[in-house]
């Protein structure tokens, strides 16, 4: 064989160079399909996380508030009013049922004494959301708890003993407050819970109010 002539390459050396070219194009597609993936991947990755958050994220809880809640009474089921509001316009016989004698002295009711017939104490709850605006130990009135609900809204309640809640205490409707107990000023109620409401500063018969919301009081 003539030096500077072809030579040819034995079979086995020609099939490693082809392969040796082959690898550099199959390295680059699958470099361009790596890239492609990660592109498609960023792109698609937003739209896909927000659509899952908002899949995902939970339905709204809707609390209550005073303004929607539909008035209830702040004292335990099977509570009977012993000492009803009294009512300048009502009949002689409803005002007569509505005064509290202390010394030998009839006073007007401000509000309602509830209690139960067997005489035993009972839960006394909020009539409606609010925020605690005064606590404080009073022998003569009974115990006292001041509610604020909002738009001029104020529930206080008198003889109340084992006292769950502080100044300041967020509560919500129904919550327990605390326990009916006694008082100097109606010690004939014997244990019993005295729940007086105002709007904008004017007393309110608790009982034209149950079952209302604020919007439909008169």
């Amino acid at each position: 064989m003539k030096e500077g002539g072809k030579k040819t390459l034995p079979p086995k050396l020609k099939d490693f160079f082809l392969k040796r070219r082959a690898l550099p194009a199959i390295y680059l597609a699958c470099a361009v399909l790596l890239i492609s993936s990660l592109m498609f991947y960023e792109v698609m990755k937003p739209a896909d996380e927000e659509a899952g958050g908002i899949l995902e994220q939970p339905a709204e809880t809707v609390s209550g508030t005073p303004e929607k809640e539909k008035m209830m009474m702040p004292a335990a089921e099977g509570a009977v009013a012993k000492t009803a509001f009294y009512d300048a316009k009502a009949e002689a016989g409803d005002q007569e049922e509505a005064l509290v004698v202390f010394n030998d002295t009839y006073y007007e009711s401000t509000g309602v004494d509830y209690v139960l017939e067997n005489g035993k104490t009972f839960a006394v709850s909020a009539p409606l959301s609010g925020t605690v605006k005064d606590v404080r130990e009073d022998a003569f009135l009974g115990n006292y708890i001041e509610i604020d609900h909002g738009n001029g809204v104020v529930s206080t309640f008198q003889s109340v003993e084992d006292i769950a809640v502080k100044k300041d205490d967020t509560v919500s409707q129904g919550q327990k407050i605390g326990e009916a107990g006694r008082s100097i000023l109606n010690e004939s109620a014997g244990i019993h819970v005295h729940y007086e409401i105002t709007k904008d500063g004017e007393l309110l018969n608790p009982s034209a109010l149950y079952g209302k919301a604020i919007s439909e009081w008169k």
